[in-house]
């Protein structure tokens, strides 16, 4: 972390934190969020019609205040011939930094959201509080100067404009759907609302590219439906005309039957449904079939015409220019596909999408997306509030509360690191790694002694014969078991392996739940994983994957440590160094004895080792049962020892695995935290 952000980061958690208000200020709709500064709880505002958001649209009216929102959109619908006067004005966002008339339109309309505010005694104060304007990642610093400038004229004090696909991105942290490290890793946020599709591809807490298209947007889905109704409904034109009320129709009600139909059919799309559309019909026999065919061949209806040319005239001519139809899923395929061809998103790894914006809860966002990245390596997970039209003003009103919280926890896992690897993974790395010594030597001392040695040493002492046959014997029935000492390692090895892991898993689990973070569980072979706290999620803790490099790598030198300890050459080390070496050599002492009064003690030496006559009870005064029973104890106590002594450095190793895992959450946290 630089200078400058660690002093930002100081300050964030120093400061008494104030309490936040998030708008996003939308092309079709503005939604509105408060939360506490140092606490991740937002409220979204209702201003009157039991849901979230307000429309984005102003009406202005001869010798009256001017209306905002769906009143002034449903007035503007209903007045029909008494509109003489009226000027509706919408989807003016995008064009702030252009035009002065479309920051009059803004102003006004922010204007009038603190009015209907203050008149509905909704506690919003943005003077009281840090106010943040979600805008597009590709918008201009003049655009931004526009708006902030807007802000101030329409008494919303000086606010802070954040992207708004980082919005998003906190939003889906702080709810434990993504981790800071797949944020940092690749991000694609798809915020497909009512007026504009907007893509964003963040990486590494900056936005790498964004692209989009400003006319394609929910209303021309509810443009669909209203011709849908109107075909199947032909009387209710009339109806409609009369009440001058078909603009009313199209703009609410018809959304309202947009929006159950896709709920239905995310649920089902193999239903068939039905709906009333208020007093003037019902909505019958509506497939999936049905809908996408005429989203694929869609042009507006008259009624939208004159509503487009009358708030926006490009965008009207824009899309009435085209005289045989559009294709929106098309339309919504090809700028997806432009954008993901663009340099600076070729190849970069993505871990999640984020779908947000009403229209994302279309069936057919979440297709054609999951088609269109499928060629990719791995497959990016898809993310989808149940709510994603509130997910950036949402996700702009926790971020000073979320910041702090990941300041304040990633320094307190700092100061903690040392003590939780000392305390905690050092000594259970220690036991697994002593248990492993301990049972391989247990399966050593029962493959190599009790198997082949015992009852050569046993035949020995009850048939006779030289030493050197003795020797040549136990030689022999070392090399043997060469084959077998590397099966033995690398299966006890495997073992720490997955205890490790495990062991360690659930320690991480235990520390971070200490820190309002939750792991999951994900070891080969467990099954699925399982989210086991409250709080912040971070990276799954792959502990396995990790330490196997390690462990693994260990049991090469296990391997042939036991080797060398067994059979350092030729099947020789047992009988020329170490517990059986000693036996052999007290044995050759023996027999030497008894030759001595014979032959000298010179030649006794020489010929010890091959005399066949030996008595029998030469040999069992150097081969009790005591004896042998203490060798197989000192050659499992030999193989342990030097298990244990080679594994030092793999718990090393180990420690530093966990270690540096914990440091990638932690500068995960930090990055995820600078997001601005």
């Amino acid at each position: 972390m630089s200078a400058n952000n660690v002093r930002n980061a100081l300050q964030v958690v120093s400061e008494q934190p104030k309490p936040v208000l998030a708008l996003d200020f939308g092309t079709s709709n503005t939604y509105v969020t408060k939360c506490p500064g140092d606490k991740e709880d937002p409220v979204g505002v209702d201003f009157g019609d039991g849901r979230d958001g307000i429309a984005t649209a102003i009406l202005y009216r001869d010798g009256k205040d001017p209306l905002i929102g769906d009143v002034a959109l449903e007035e503007f619908g209903d007045a029909g011939p008494a509109r003489v006067g009226y000027s509706i004005h919408a989807q003016f966002k995008p064009d702030l930094a252009a035009s002065a008339e479309t920051r009059r339109y803004a102003r006004d309309f922010l204007v009038g959201l603190l009015e209907v505010a203050r008149r509905q005694n909704k506690d919003i104060a943005p003077l009281q509080r840090q106010v943040l304007f979600g805008v597009p990642s590709e918008s201009s610093d003049a655009y931004r100067d526009a708006l902030r400038s807007i802000c101030r004229e329409a008494g919303f004090g000086d606010v802070k404009t954040v992207d708004e696909p980082k919005g998003a991105i906190y939003f889906h942290i702080q709810r434990k759907d993504i981790t800071p490290l797949e944020a940092l890793t690749g991000a694609l946020v798809v915020d497909f609302g009512g007026g504009t599709c907007d893509f964003a591809l963040m990486a590494g807490g900056e936005v790498m590219h964004s692209w989009g298209d400003m006319h394609l947007g929910g209303r021309l889905f509810d443009d669909l439906f209203y011709q849908w109704f109107i075909e199947q409904n032909p009387n209710a034109v009339a109806a409609m005309r009369r009440e001058a009320a078909e603009f009313f129709v199209l703009a609410v009600r018809c959304r309202e039957v947009k929006e159950k139909f896709s709920l239905a059919m995310a649920l089902d799309p193999a239903q068939v449904f039905r709906k009333a559309v208020g007093e003037y019909g019902r909505l019958t026999e509506a497939t999936w079939e049905t809908f996408l065919a005429r989203a694929q061949h869609y042009r507006p209806s008259a009624t939208f015409a004159d509503y487009l040319r009358a708030m926006n005239p490009q965008a009207g001519e824009h899309l009435l220019a085209f005289d045989q139809g559009l294709d929106l899923l098309d339309w919504f395929r090809q700028t997806l596909r432009q954008g993901l061809a663009h340099e600076r998103v070729r190849g970069q790894d993505l871990a999640c999408v984020i779908l947000t914006g009403g229209s994302s809860a279309w069936p057919f966002v979440a297709a054609i997306v999951t088609e269109e990245l499928g060629h990719l390596h791995r497959a990016p997970r898809l993310v989808h509030s149940d709510r994603p039209y509130v997910t950036v003003s949402q996700g702009l009103a926790i971020i000073p509360a979320l910041q702090r919280h990941l300041m304040l926890t990633q320094s307190a896992l700092r100061t903690e690191l040392p003590g939780f690897v000392g305390n905690r993974i050092g000594p259970l790395i220690e036991r697994r790694m002593d248990a492993a010594a301990e049972q391989i030597a247990e399966l050593v001392a029962v493959g190599l002694f009790d198997e082949r040695i015992a009852p050569i040493l046993h035949g020995f002492r009850k048939s006779g014969g030289s030493v050197a046959a003795l020797k040549a014997g136990i030689a022999t029935a070392a090399a043997d078991f060469q084959s077998q000492i590397e099966a033995i390692v690398k299966t006890q090895i495997a073992k720490v392996l997955t205890g490790v892991a495990a062991d360690t898993t659930e320690l991480m689990q235990t520390w971070y739940r200490e820190h309002r973070l939750t792991v999951r569980q994900h070891l080969a072979g467990t099954g699925p994983s399982l989210d086991l706290a409250e709080g912040l999620r971070i990276a799954d803790p792959d502990v396995f994957g990790e330490i196997s490099g390690v462990v693994l790598a260990l049991s090469t030198t296990i391997v042939a440590v036991v080797a060398a300890v067994i059979s350092g050459g030729a099947g020789t080390a047992l009988i020329a160094s170490g517990p059986i070496g000693l036996l052999v050599g007290a044995i050759i002492g023996v027999v030497a004895g008894a030759l001595a009064l014979h032959y000298g003690v010179e030649e006794a030496k020489r010929q010890a080792e091959l005399w066949e006559g030996t008595p029998i009870w030469i040999i069992g005064r150097a081969l009790t049962d005591e004896k042998i029973a203490g060798l197989r104890q000192d050659i499992k106590d030999q193989v342990a020892e030097k298990v244990k002594a080679h594994s030092e450095g793999a718990k090393q190793g180990l420690e530093d695995q966990v270690r540096q895992r914990v440091e990638q959450e932690i500068e995960s946290l930090s990055a995820i935290s600078q997001i601005w």
